[in-house]
């Protein structure tokens, strides 16, 4: 099991990854505001954090490099209405695993989180392939 945090700004988008990423069996946590992200990044470890780049404002990198102090075991995923090669412009230097474009398919979700789930296995026990 995978521990998730969510932010974004839309409850529709949060409540859906919820619903998904809880069904998969995994324990998520949900963040609608930048400073209630990294709230509860400084209080808990996440494997995986997906993050909407446009509820960090203007922060931008800055805000990114924040969130991810201390989560030495944590891949971020953004998640942007912008076109991806925009997004990675904007974010050049982050420590980004990957940017998925909305609208995105739950499916593309599941994938993401499975794969994530694989690596956090095999860096706890490189002897297992799942």
């Amino acid at each position: 099991m995978l521990k998730i945090l969510i932010l974004d700004d839309e409850k529709l988008i949060r409540w859906s990854l919820h619903q998904i990423l809880s069904g998969e069996g995994q324990e998520v946590d949900v963040a609608a505001s930048a400073d209630e992200a990294l709230r509860l990044a400084s209080a808990h470890p996440y494997n995986l954090i997906l993050a909407d780049l446009e509820v960090c404002g203007d922060r931008g990198k800055a805000f990114f490099s924040d969130l991810m102090a201390g989560q030495r075991d944590s891949r971020l995923v953004i998640l942007t209405a912008m076109p991806k090669e925009d997004a990675e412009r904007t974010l050049a230097g982050c420590p980004i695993s990957r940017i998925i474009e909305k609208p995105f398919a739950a499916e593309d979700i599941k994938m993401l989180v499975r794969n994530a789930l694989n690596l956090y296995k095999r860096s706890k026990d490189p002897s297992k392939e799942v």
